[in-house]
Protein backbone atom coordinates (compact mmCIF):
# COMPACT_ATOMS: atom_id res chain seq x y z
CA UNK A 1 0.00 0.00 0.00
CA UNK A 2 1.46 3.61 -0.83
CA UNK A 3 2.16 5.55 1.38
CA UNK A 4 0.57 9.14 1.48
CA UNK A 5 2.44 12.32 1.28
CA UNK A 6 0.63 14.19 3.84
CA UNK A 7 3.32 17.16 4.07
CA UNK A 8 2.42 20.86 3.33
CA UNK A 9 5.03 21.85 1.67
CA UNK A 10 4.72 18.94 -0.68
CA UNK A 11 1.43 20.34 -2.32
CA UNK A 12 0.36 22.48 -5.30
CA UNK A 13 -2.32 24.09 -5.20
CA UNK A 14 -3.46 24.93 -9.28
CA UNK A 15 -3.24 28.60 -9.92
CA UNK A 16 -4.94 30.81 -13.12
CA UNK A 17 -2.72 33.88 -13.60
CA UNK A 18 -4.82 37.11 -13.76
CA UNK A 19 -4.39 38.88 -17.16
CA UNK A 20 -5.77 38.85 -20.41
CA UNK A 21 -5.79 35.84 -22.63
CA UNK A 22 -2.87 35.76 -25.65
CA UNK A 23 -4.04 35.09 -28.86
CA UNK A 24 -0.61 34.33 -31.15
CA UNK A 25 -1.01 34.04 -34.90
CA UNK A 26 1.29 32.83 -37.74
CA UNK A 27 3.72 35.32 -38.01
CA UNK A 28 4.53 35.17 -33.99
CA UNK A 29 6.57 32.11 -33.94
CA UNK A 30 8.58 32.11 -30.98
CA UNK A 31 8.21 32.09 -27.06
CA UNK A 32 5.18 31.69 -25.93
CA UNK A 33 4.37 34.61 -23.09
CA UNK A 34 4.09 32.84 -19.18
CA UNK A 35 3.02 36.12 -18.39
CA UNK A 36 -0.68 34.78 -18.86
CA UNK A 37 -2.88 31.07 -18.55
CA UNK A 38 -3.82 31.62 -21.31
CA UNK A 39 -2.89 31.47 -24.92
CA UNK A 40 -5.13 31.29 -28.36
CA UNK A 41 -3.06 30.21 -31.25
CA UNK A 42 -4.83 31.33 -34.78
CA UNK A 43 -3.43 29.37 -37.03
CA UNK A 44 -4.84 30.04 -40.18
CA UNK A 45 -3.09 29.20 -43.37
CA UNK A 46 0.71 29.44 -41.33
CA UNK A 47 1.62 26.15 -42.26
CA UNK A 48 3.87 24.83 -39.44
CA UNK A 49 4.09 27.45 -36.53
CA UNK A 50 7.14 26.82 -33.67
CA UNK A 51 6.55 28.07 -30.63
CA UNK A 52 8.78 27.36 -27.05
CA UNK A 53 7.16 26.97 -23.63
CA UNK A 54 10.07 28.31 -21.05
CA UNK A 55 9.30 27.04 -17.54
CA UNK A 56 6.43 28.39 -15.50
CA UNK A 57 7.28 31.55 -13.19
CA UNK A 58 5.19 29.94 -10.13
CA UNK A 59 4.25 26.75 -8.61
CA UNK A 60 0.93 26.06 -9.98
CA UNK A 61 1.01 28.30 -12.35
CA UNK A 62 -1.74 26.61 -15.00
CA UNK A 63 -1.53 27.32 -19.13
CA UNK A 64 -4.65 26.49 -21.45
CA UNK A 65 -3.12 26.56 -25.14
CA UNK A 66 -5.77 26.14 -26.96
CA UNK A 67 -5.72 26.45 -30.97
CA UNK A 68 -8.24 28.00 -33.29
CA UNK A 69 -8.85 27.29 -37.39
CA UNK A 70 -5.75 24.45 -36.80
CA UNK A 71 -5.57 21.45 -39.70
CA UNK A 72 -2.69 19.14 -40.68
CA UNK A 73 -1.31 21.36 -42.81
CA UNK A 74 -1.92 24.61 -40.38
CA UNK A 75 -0.75 23.67 -37.25
CA UNK A 76 0.84 24.65 -34.07
CA UNK A 77 4.30 22.43 -32.89
CA UNK A 78 5.01 24.06 -29.37
CA UNK A 79 8.35 22.52 -27.75
CA UNK A 80 8.14 23.01 -23.81
CA UNK A 81 11.43 23.40 -22.03
CA UNK A 82 10.62 20.80 -19.09
CA UNK A 83 8.06 18.33 -18.82
CA UNK A 84 7.45 15.41 -16.01
CA UNK A 85 7.72 13.27 -19.31
CA UNK A 86 11.45 14.07 -20.72
CA UNK A 87 10.85 11.98 -23.44
CA UNK A 88 7.80 14.02 -24.17
CA UNK A 89 8.76 17.88 -24.95
CA UNK A 90 6.53 18.90 -28.38
CA UNK A 91 2.92 19.13 -28.52
CA UNK A 92 1.38 19.54 -31.49
CA UNK A 93 -1.99 21.15 -31.85
CA UNK A 94 -3.24 20.15 -35.43
CA UNK A 95 -7.49 20.16 -35.94
CA UNK A 96 -9.70 22.90 -35.02
CA UNK A 97 -10.32 23.93 -31.67
CA UNK A 98 -7.92 21.18 -29.93
CA UNK A 99 -6.48 22.12 -26.79
CA UNK A 100 -3.72 21.28 -23.96
CA UNK A 101 -3.89 22.36 -20.47
CA UNK A 102 -0.84 22.21 -18.19
CA UNK A 103 0.28 23.13 -15.01
CA UNK A 104 3.82 24.01 -13.20
CA UNK A 105 5.08 22.17 -10.56
CA UNK A 106 7.79 23.92 -9.52
CA UNK A 107 10.11 21.61 -11.66
CA UNK A 108 8.70 20.52 -14.83
CA UNK A 109 5.13 21.28 -17.19
CA UNK A 110 2.85 18.55 -15.96
CA UNK A 111 -0.50 17.55 -18.59
CA UNK A 112 -3.49 17.84 -16.76
CA UNK A 113 -6.22 17.40 -20.11
CA UNK A 114 -6.01 17.65 -23.79
CA UNK A 115 -8.79 18.17 -25.93
CA UNK A 116 -8.06 16.10 -29.06
CA UNK A 117 -3.99 17.10 -28.88
CA UNK A 118 -2.76 16.05 -32.12
CA UNK A 119 0.16 14.70 -30.23
CA UNK A 120 2.04 14.58 -27.49
CA UNK A 121 5.53 13.15 -28.31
Amino acid sequence: MATANTTRDNHIFPLFLKGSAITLTESDDGAIPITTSYVKFDIGAGGTNSFTLADGNVPGQIMVLWAEDADATNKAEITVATTVFAENDVITLNADDELVTLMWNGEAWCPLSGGGVGTWA
